[in-house]
């Protein structure tokens, strides 16, 4: 997944989120606790993923994932993250917390400067 723009990685464990908040709430014999660390990834999520805005725009290929590629991403999201949170239980809440850093830190060191760039041009 990293080599997917941080925002899309963010976008799906949104969806992720959402999606084991609301299986958990209809169904009273699965719990969030271990949903989060184990995330159920069904044709829901990937409808949801797969016809968003941002994937359109950021990772066109990704329109048209299949269900094993998607369970695929989402376990290497979490090898990642166990890769980088090594002192950290691995959830869906923790992942998405370390892409919110690591988009963050893209937008400050990346994006933000080259947009100044941009405007200082437009205005001589």
């Amino acid at each position: 997944m990293s080599t997917f723009p941080h925002n899309v990685a963010l976008l799906l464990l949104q969806i992720l989120l959402q999606r084991q908040q609301y299986l958990a709430h209809r169904d009273k014999s699965l719990q969030l606790k271990s949903l989060l660390k184990e995330p159920i990834v069904d044709a829901q999520v990937l409808e949801q993923f797969t016809s968003h805005k941002l994937v359109k725009l950021y990772s066109p290929e990704l329109q048209d994932v299949t269900l094993r590629t998607l369970r695929a991403m989402v376990g290497q999201l979490f090898v990642e993250g166990a890769e980088e949170l090594s002192d950290q239980q691995i959830t869906v809440i923790t992942l998405a917390n370390s892409y919110y850093n690591k988009r963050i830190q893209q937008l400050e060191t990346q994006l933000l400067p080259q947009l100044k760039q941009e405007l200082v041009q437009l205005l001589q």
